[in-house]
């Protein structure tokens, strides 16, 4: 018969591990845990203020979509659209397939941003060279579009879309910041027992539905794009139960196939 093993199940039977192995596994949970769960508090904060700020931006939104060109009568306070000269220093073009680049570097009156990123090489960036004068329009402190002669190209710096990105952003961060605290709560709570035993499957499937929740906010964020803020976050918690059904699924396949006795070779 093997060693410390149980004849009636055929398998070996656990030792007990030492009281020292005990105490290190014991601090090793809770450094950790405690680590995961400021991680995860300070997200949750993050994603907190990310969404508080929605609202602001929403305003913002609206506030550039309604200006209009300031007048000879328009005061430095009227929410308008105000133009400026510049004269083109560089421009940088990078068409790659993970990231492109498409800068304007300008030299100009001190409201005029020194470089716009213009989103696109149409159809004026590629035009313009060294030297060359533009017409700059501000809303704020963005530089809204770039105009040379008759031709006129929007740029990447506006305020629109920024409510649905930083709602993208909040939502991703909250659902790693809620798995943290749960993460580190959990080592925290019950260090003892994970010291003697192994830690639970829960950690494991309660981490796949945070990433999948994560994930959610792309698909949510291009719903966004084309409607408004309360469409994506109703895609997104609408999302959230088919991430929890989709991974259950997937480990009940998974313990399935585990749980299949192994083939005797005998």
């Amino acid at each position: 018969m093997t060693p410390h093993a149980d004849p009636r199940v055929g398998h070996r039977l656990r030792l007990p591990p030492e009281p020292g192995a005990v105490r290190r596994r014991i601090v090793w949970h809770r450094v950790w845990g405690l680590c995961a769960a400021l991680l995860g508090i300070t997200m949750l904060l993050l994603g907190a203020t990310g969404l508080a700020a929605i609202p602001d931006l929403i305003e913002d939104e609206k506030a550039f979509r309604a200006a209009t060109p300031c007048t000879a009568l328009s005061s430095p306070h009227d929410d308008c659209l105000r133009s400026y000269d510049a004269t083109v220093t560089r421009t940088v073009i990078k068409e790659q397939a993970k990231s492109s680049q498409y800068t304007l570097y300008l030299n100009g009156p001190t409201q005029v941003p020194h470089r716009i990123d213009m989103g696109a090489s149409e159809p004026l960036l590629k035009r313009l060279r060294p030297g060359d004068n533009v017409t700059v329009t501000l809303w704020r402190d963005y530089a809204a579009a770039v105009r040379q002669g008759k031709i006129s190209q929007e740029t990447a710096d506006t305020p629109q879309g920024e409510p649905a990105f930083v709602c993208a952003l909040a939502l991703a961060v909250l659902s790693g910041g809620a798995y943290g605290l749960y993460a580190g709560g959990t080592a925290l709570t019950r260090a003892r027992r994970h010291a003697v035993q192994a830690l639970p499957a829960t950690l494991v499937t309660r981490g796949k539905e945070a990433a999948g929740a994560a994930l959610c906010t792309l698909p949510a964020l291009v719903v966004g794009d084309f409607t408004n803020v309360p469409v994506m976050l109703v895609v997104w918690l609408g999302l959230l139960p088919l991430v929890r059904w989709v991974v259950h699924r997937q480990q009940q396949r998974s313990t399935g196939r585990h749980a299949r006795p192994p083939v005797s070779t005998a």
